[in-house]
């Protein structure tokens, strides 16, 4: 067995070979192998110490890599990764290799481009820097913002020395506008006197700061009902039947706290003693010191007075009409009660006179007879009764 293989071992060698090389080369004719680069990969600094700030302008590199189509169809960007290692650096600018591995075993790494990168390295610093608020926009007409406090009012601000090191406060913007209410809110405080950038590279503790700024309300607009303040009475035998008031609502303008308290608003007094009729009235409002009207206009009060009404009752000695000639008669009883309804002020002023009664004597010539009493009251009086409504007539 063994001379048999020391005599065709060459030749099992030989075929071997044949076979490899005939397997490389179909699996080459049927899915070759393709260089391509792929641009855009990040790199990430590994192995940073504790006390120092690594960073680098390079943040991508484009990756030269060989495999096959078929590998090709699924590679991806993540599928490499490129790392330089900062595990040995010194504070100041050096040049480190960039190395890139795949994680596919069947993909090749060709080249890298840019190879090496440059590193910038500082101490890490740490500061305390006082918080100042800063106030944009205002608050709206009527309301006043206090004085803003910060908490805490100093806070450590964490990064690279020489950007630390311009960093003498970090401010908290706070938007008035349209703010109506005391303000308590937290805020992320930004690091003055840096770009945008170089702030991003900062690291603040802690990260936010609760603001408290009072803001009270120093003028109120409200609209309140207008009252009418009537005093006195009326004319004897008159009454006030109605008040209506000209503008209904008025705004006013001054102190939350008075207006808050008041729910309508009283005219100067209205008097109204001895009125026998309507009457109108320019007047203004009674306000306290601290309270005004939000723009000039003038107050109309208009009272409404009507007659009361009542009764009365007066003895009325009956007239005969319609009486034949050179007749004569009498009449039993001498007088009736008439009771008149109607305004007081007339009825004060109307006397036994002022009411027509009569009996109708037509076609009596003699005799005695009953008849009806017909009376007729003045103007605006009504006749309510007539008591005996039929007299004795005596016609001779």
């Amino acid at each position: 067995m063994v001379s048999f293989l020391r005599s065709n071992l060459v030749w099992m060698l030989l075929s071997l070979l044949l076979s490899t090389g005939l397997w490389v080369f179909v699996t080459f004719k049927l899915d070759p192998e393709v260089t391509h680069f792929l641009p855009n990969i990040p790199v990430q600094i590994q192995g940073k110490p504790n006390t120092m700030v690594v960073s680098s302008e390079t943040t991508s590199v484009q990756v030269e890599v060989s495999a096959s189509s078929a590998v090709w169809a699924q590679l991806t960007p993540d599928k490499l990764h490129a790392t330089v290692d900062a595990s040995k650096v010194i504070p100041g600018s050096q040049e480190v290799d960039v190395k890139v591995a795949s994680t596919d075993p069947r993909v090749r790494v060709e080249s890298v481009e840019p190879g090496r990168v440059f590193l910038k390295v500082e101490p890490l610093q740490t500061k305390s820097v006082p918080v100042k608020v800063t106030l944009n926009g205002t608050v709206p007409l009527g309301f006043k913002s206090g004085t803003a406090k910060a908490t805490p009012d100093q806070i450590a601000v964490v990064g690279p020395e020489s950007l630390v090191n311009q960093v003498t406060s970090v401010a908290v913007g706070v938007n008035l506008d349209g703010v109506t209410h005391s303000i308590d809110d937290t805020y992320r405080p930004v690091p003055l006197g840096l770009s945008t950038a170089d702030a991003a590279r900062i690291t603040m503790n802690p990260g936010q700061v609760l603001v408290d700024l009072p803001v009270t309300q120093q003028i109120l607009y409200k609209s309140l009902a207008v009252q009418a303040n009537v005093v006195g009475n009326p004319a004897l035998g008159y009454q006030l039947v109605g008040v209506t008031v000209d503008p209904l609502t008025v705004t006013l303008v001054g102190d939350p706290e008075t207006l808050n308290q008041m729910s309508t608003v009283l005219t100067q007094p209205i008097d109204v003693s001895g009125a026998d009729g309507d009457r109108a009235f320019d007047t203004s409002l009674m306000l306290p010191g601290t309270v005004a009207l939000d723009r000039s206009q003038s107050i109309v009060v208009r009272v409404l007075v009507s007659t009361v009404n009542g009764s009365k009752t007066m003895l009325v000695s009956p007239q005969v009409t319609n009486l034949g000639p050179n007749l004569s008669y009498t009449i039993n009883p001498g007088a009736v009660n008439v009771t008149l309804s109607g305004p007081i002020p007339i009825l004060n002023r109307i006397q036994p006179g002022d009411v027509q009664v009569a009996v109708d004597a037509t076609g009596i010539i003699s005799g005695t007879l009953p008849v009806n009493v017909q009376v007729k009251g003045p103007d605006l009086l009504n006749v309510v009764s007539v008591q005996p409504q039929r007299v004795t007539l005596t016609v001779k």
